[in-house]
């Protein structure tokens, strides 16, 4: 898992990441041309003076970490619409068998016990459509201004 500094645009190879009380100080970095750089912290190394100070938070970037990221939350979507349909297929299932069902008359509740059934899995669909909004939601980025009046609305 190779880091990168994101330094105005411009990729720098993570040499190092040093940490000074559990915070981010420095990362030692190399461009293409093989010139090392040091970047400190611009929250943890303000009595450092003469030195380039980063948000190293927001600068450094993991490409194949935030890769696999994506591709497991492309996962979790597929899977739970795949949830969806096979839930869907089941709801049919119950509809078709509650109307073509023979009652046993006079005292049949299979028409009952069948609307039971089906309001009991289409509440599931509806939860299952639920979780794969929000997991889209989460994963286009909506809740990362979660402090945001207008998110919370």
């Amino acid at each position: 898992m190779k880091a990168v500094l994101n330094v105005k645009g411009t990729k720098l190879s993570v040499l190092s990441i040093n940490y000074h009380c559990d915070e981010l100080f420095y990362v030692r970095t190399v461009d293409e041309n093989g010139n090392e750089g040091l970047f400190h912290d611009e929250k943890t190394a303000q009595h450092v003076t003469g030195v380039k100070l980063i948000d190293l938070k927001t600068a450094l970037e993991f490409p194949d970490h935030e890769a696999r990221i994506v591709e497991e939350r492309a996962k979790l979507i597929s899977h739970l619409e795949e949830m969806q349909k096979e839930e869907n297929n089941k709801l049919l299932d119950i509809a078709i068998d509650a109307m073509e069902g023979e009652p046993d008359l006079p005292f049949d509740n299979h028409l009952s016990i069948k609307q039971k059934e089906y309001k009991l899995l289409q509440q599931r669909i509806f939860g299952i459509i639920d979780a794969v909004e929000e997991v889209k939601a989460y994963t286009e980025g909506f809740y990362a201004n979660a402090d945001d009046p207008a998110v919370e609305a």
